[in-house]
C-alpha cells in the first residue's frame, strides 16, 4: 500500500488521463479471459481436504488448454475490438495482455499449493518483491517515455515472478494427469465458483465499457482513477487476508464455533483498520485526490467520494465470499452473483446519461438499497455464521462511523483545504473516535484487548529472542 501511495501520484503526473483510460478499456477484456481460463480450479485446490499430484496435474492441463484457446481468440479479435472502441492503440495492448494470461495460468497452480500449505510468509515475500520491482520499472518507463506501457509493466513483472519463484518454492512441475471422481468434483466446485466470478466480473467491468463507448477514454480515465483509488484500501487489506482466511476456514469446518469466532474476529479487525481511513478520505475527497493523484485529477474527486461511500460497507460484504467458498456453497454464491451483477449493470445503465458521476451515484444507491440486504440474507441463511451474527458484528462499527462522520463534517466546516500535516491529524482523530465508540461494546472491547495482548506478547518474545542471539 505504501508503494502504491508513492507511485500513484507520480504516474498520475507523468501520464495523461487518456493513457489510464486506454488501459482501463483493455482491463475488462484481459481480466475476463484471465478469470474464466482458470474455472475456479485454484480455489478448488485450496478448499479440498485431500488432493493428489495427479489431480493437480489434471487441473493444470485443463487450465492451460483453456488459456491458450482464449489467448488465441484475443489475438484474433484485437483489431475488431480496437475498431469498436475507436482506439488503434488497443490492438497491441490486448496482444500483450493475451500473452500475460498464459503466463498467469501457469503460475497459479504452484501459488495455490503454497496457499493450501499455509506458506503465507513466502507468499508475502513474493508479492512484495513483485510490487517493488514492478513499481520501480513502471515509474522509470513513465519517466523516460511518458507512455501508457508503464501501466502494464507492474502486472507483467508480478506474473513472471509468481511463475518462477512459486514453481521452485512449491517443488511442483506438471506431470501426467489423473482423471478420477475427486477431480470431477473439484471441476464441479470450480465451475460454480467460476460462474460467480464471471457474473461479478461482468458487473465490475460494465461501467468501464459503457463509459468508454458513451463518453470516451478521457472521461473513463477520471472514473477509473476514482474507482481504483476507492478500491485501494479494500484490495490491499482484503486480498492478503482472503488468501489466509479461505484455507483456514476450510480446515475449521469440523468446529462450527471456532469457525464463527475466527471469521467474526477477522472481519471486525479488518473493518477497524480500513473503514475510518476510507471515511476520512471520502469526506475530504478533494484533498485526498489532489494529494494522491495531483491537481489535474480534481474532476475525479466527486466520483471518488461517491464510490467510497459504497466502499464503507463493502469492507465487510467483500469477505462473505470466504464463507461461501470455504463451506462449498456454490449454488448460493451463484445466486448472489446473478442478482448482484444484474442489478449493478442496470444501475450503470440508469446513470450513464449523466456521465461517470451519474454512473457512480446510481451504483451506490442500488448498492445500499438492494445488494447489501440481499447479500447479508443469503450469507446468513445457512452455514456457521447467521444473519444475527452479521448484525451484531457490523452494528458497533456503523455506530463508530456515524460518530466519526459527524465530527469530520464539523471539522471540515472550519477547515476546507487542510495541509498534509492537518490531514494526518484529522485521520488520527477519525481512528480515535471510531475506536472509542467500539470500546463501548463488550465484544469489540474484548477483541481489541486480546489483540493488544497478542501484540505485546509478540514484542516481548522478539526482544527475548534477540537477547538470546547476543
Amino acid at each position: 500500500m505504501i508503494i502504491t501511495f508513492i507511485t500513484a501520484p507520480i504516474l498520475g503526473r507523468l501520464l495523461h488521463p487518456s493513457d489510464f483510460g486506454l488501459i482501463a478499456t483493455s482491463a475488462p477484456i484481459i481480466g475476463f479471459v484471465t478469470m474464466i481460463q482458470n474455472l475456479g480450479l485454484t480455489q478448488a485446490i485450496i478448499q479440498r481436504r485431500t488432493i493428489t499430484k495427479g489431480q493437480t496435474n489434471t487441473l493444470f492441463w485443463l487450465s492451460l488448454l483453456l488459456s491458450l484457446t482464449f489467448a488465441t481468440g484475443l489475438f484474433v479479435l484485437a483489431p475488431s475490438l480496437a475498431r469498436y472502441f475507436q482506439e488503434p492503440r488497443l490492438i497491441a495492448v490486448i496482444w500483450v495482455g493475451a500473452a500475460l494470461t498464459v503466463v498467469s495460468v501457469i503460475g497459479e497452480q504452484p501459488m495455490a499449493l503454497l496457499t493450501r500449505n499455509l506458506r503465507f510468509r513466502l507468499l508475502a515475500v513474493i508479492d512484495i518483491i513483485g510490487i517493488i520491482v514492478g513499481a520501480a520499472l513502471g515509474v522509470a518507463i513513465a519517466w523516460y517515455t511518458r507512455s501508457y506501457w508503464a501501466l502494464l509493466v507492474p502486472l507483467a513483472c508480478t506474473r513472471f515472478l509468481n511463475l518462477i519463484v512459486a514453481a521452485f518454492a512449491a517443488r511442483w512441475f506438471p506431470g501426467r494427469p489423473v482423471w478420477d471422481e475427486a477431480a470431477r468434483q473439484m471441476i464441479g466446485f470450480g465451475a460454480g465458483l467460476s460462474m460467480f466470478n464471471i457474473l461479478n466480473f461482468l458487473a465490475r467491468s460494465a461501467d468501464n465499457l459503457m463509459i468508454a463507448k458513451a463518453h470516451g477514454s478521457v472521461a473513463l480515465g477520471f472514473y477509473d482513477r476514482a474507482y481504483r483509488l476507492m478500491l485501494l484500501p479494500l484490495t490491499q487489506a482484503t486480498w492478503p487476508l482472503s488468501r489466509i482466511m479461505t484455507p483456514i476456514l476450510s480446515r475449521l469446518q469440523g468446529d462450527p464455533e471456532e469457525y464463527r469466532i475466527t471469521y467474526i474476529s477477522s472481519v471486525s479487525l479488518l473493518m477497524l483498520a480500513v473503514q475510518p481511513g476510507l471515511l476520512c478520505a471520502v469526506i475530504y475527497s478533494d484533498a485526498t485526490v489532489a494529494l494522491l493523484l495531483g491537481s489535474k485529477w480534481a474532476e475525479a474527486a466527486p466520483m471518488f467520494a461517491c464510490l467510497g461511500f459504497a466502499g464503507l460497507h463493502q469492507t465487510f460484504t467483500s469477505t462473505t465470499g470466504w464463507l461461501f467458498i470455504s463451506q462449498g456453497r456454490m449454488r448460493d454464491l451463484s445466486i448472489v452473483g446473478l442478482v448482484s451483477s444484474t442489478s449493478t449493470i442496470a444501475s450503470f445503465a440508469v446513470g450513464l446519461p449523466w456521465g461517470p458521476l451519474g454512473v457512480a451515484v446510481s451504483y451506490v444507491i442500488s448498492d445500499y438499497a438492494l445488494r447489501l440486504p440481499f447479500i447479508w440474507y443469503m450469507t446468513g441463511r445457512a452455514g456457521y455464521v447467521g444473519v444475527g451474527d452479521i448484525y451484531r458484528t457490523v452494528g458497533p462499527h456503523a455506530c463508530g462511523l456515524l460518530m466519526s462522520a459527524s465530527a469530520l463534517v464539523l471539522i471540515k466546516a472550519s477547515l476546507h483545504a487542510p495541509s498534509l500535516i492537518e490531514l494526518g491529524g484529522i485521520l488520527a482523530v477519525t481512528y480515535a473516535i471510531n475506536s472509542a465508540i467500539l470500546i463501548m461494546f463488550r465484544s469489540k472491547r474484548r477483541l481489541i484487548l486480546q489483540v493488544l495482548k497478542v501484540a505485546c506478547r509478540s514484542v516481548m518474545l522478539h526482544r527475548t529472542s534477540r537477547k538470546g542471539r547476543f
